[in-house]
């Protein structure tokens, strides 16, 4: 997490995004967020690798409106 938090700082942007590969144990969509007491936001996604275009369209249609 300190890497992310570390490259929203140098970049500027208080919303961050990590991106994993999906397991067979992570094929829900799910909320994983941490913030900081300083406004940034570092948040976890899980991209099926087989379909990596698809995952991607999926997550930004959950972020739309955040």
């Amino acid at each position: 997490m300190y890497q992310m938090y570390a490259y929203s700082k140098k970049y500027h942007t208080p919303d961050i995004w990590l991106l994993y590969p999906q397991t067979e144990e992570l094929k829900e969509p799910s909320d994983i967020v941490f913030g900081s007491e300083d406004g940034v936001t570092v948040r976890v996604f899980f991209v099926d690798v087989g379909d990596s275009e698809g995952s991607l369209k999926e997550i930004r249609g959950r972020m739309v409106g955040r």
